[in-house]
């Protein structure tokens, strides 16, 4: 067990004995990080805030309740991942990576026990990826998925604008989609997890 995860995982417990101490030095630690990945799936400065708040309020709310099974962070990583799809959902905002978060969500389970600095390093690595693989989408293919994803207009309508099938489009997004999943397989933790 690295001193971190040591030291986090006894942090934790403290907070758990109501030992706000233990669960500000939590939140330092981690408040800024969480936020950079909420906002960078919600463009809305204050929403993301708000949401990386309520996480916390939460974990203190309900700490004596939360048993940690893994790394403090993967948990409230975990959390963030489900309260940003559950923002797009409530506010019937099409999430950018809402299929990718839900299709890899099997395939992502060995960072509970990944280091939280590789953690770290990895939600960067994927974004990265995912970005690249857009930029190599091919010119109709990657309208398709602005127009979904950016734009977000419905099937239909991005059928009408570029005069094409409905079924192209969903084509185009099946492909899009299989894409940026083989992306971030090739991240460097799918590559360790073979090891």
């Amino acid at each position: 067990m690295t001193a971190d995860m040591q030291n986090d995982t006894e942090l934790w417990q403290l907070a758990r004995e109501n030992n706000r101490n233990a669960y500000e030095m939590l939140y330092r630690r981690y408040m800024k990080l969480l936020f950079v990945t909420i906002h960078k799936r919600i463009p809305n400065k204050k929403d993301a805030e708000d949401l990386t708040q309520d996480i916390f309020l939460t974990l203190w709310e309900k700490r004596k309740d939360i048993i940690l099974e893994g790394r403090f962070f993967s948990y409230i990583y975990r959390t963030a991942q489900n309260r940003v799809l559950n923002y797009f959902r409530d506010n019937k905002i099409p999430a950018q990576y809402l299929e990718i978060w839900e299709n890899l969500s099997e395939d992502t389970t060995h960072f509970i026990t990944a280091p939280v600095v590789f953690e770290a390093a990895e939600l960067l690595d994927m974004e990265q990826l995912v970005e690249e693989a857009r930029q190599r989408l091919p010119f109709k293919m990657r309208q398709v998925y602005e127009l979904r994803y950016e734009q977000h207009l419905t099937t239909v309508e991005i059928s009408e604008q570029l005069v094409i099938s409905p079924n192209t489009v969903r084509n185009h997004l099946k492909e899009v989609r299989k894409r940026f999943t083989s992306a971030i397989k090739k991240s460097s933790f799918f590559l360790l997890s073979l090891l």
